[in-house]
């Protein structure tokens, strides 16, 4: 399966980049590309994490970092879907 981001996904991810490169420049990095790299995960094991109460949701934990990626898979097209990235401890539903 292909990932695709929506434009929301994308912009959190740049969002969590740019807070923390205001405080650590170097930790940025290092985090965004762990999102990535769980996110790259998904295309090759897209059902491994759980659903989440909304119908064909899922949900991926970051390891190491409190991001949540909420996800869709989309099997005619053969992609998932990334559609948010948040701070675990922020409200998912806002």
């Amino acid at each position: 399966m292909k990932v695709r981001y929506t434009t929301q996904a994308l912009a959190q991810l740049e969002q969590i980049h740019a807070y923390i490169t205001h405080r650590n420049p170097k930790a940025a990095g290092i985090v965004a590309r762990r999102i990535t790299r769980s996110i790259e995960l998904l295309a090759a094991f897209p059902y491994m994490y759980r659903r989440t109460s909304l119908p064909h949701v899922r949900v991926l934990p970051v390891i190491r970092y409190p991001y949540l990626v909420f996800y869709t898979i989309d099997d005619a097209k053969q992609e998932v879907v990334i559609l948010r990235i948040v701070h675990s401890a922020r409200d998912p539903d806002s």
